[in-house]
């Protein structure tokens, strides 16, 4: 498995989205959100709302999207 730094090198996202969670992950939300799940599952979560983001569905949040962005950075940040 790549680490997780080299993964978030090879994603693409909005550069919108990233610079919403780049800015969210100085905040102690984001590092309560990464400190509380395993970063496993948040890759998991934002891979089904970059999914949904892509598929225009209803039930894509921004909001949420950001927030797991985020404690990913924030995640990434404190292992490397």
């Amino acid at each position: 498995m790549t680490d997780l730094s080299t993964m978030l090198k090879q994603m693409y996202r909005p550069r919108l989205l990233v610079q919403a969670a780049r800015m969210a992950a100085l905040t102690g939300d984001a590092h309560r959100r990464a400190a509380r799940r395993p970063v496993a599952a948040l890759l998991a979560e934002e891979e089904k709302l970059n999914a949904a983001r892509l598929g225009g569905g209803l039930g894509y949040s921004p909001t949420r999207h950001v927030e797991v962005m985020s404690a990913i950075l924030n995640a990434a940040r404190s292992v490397g």
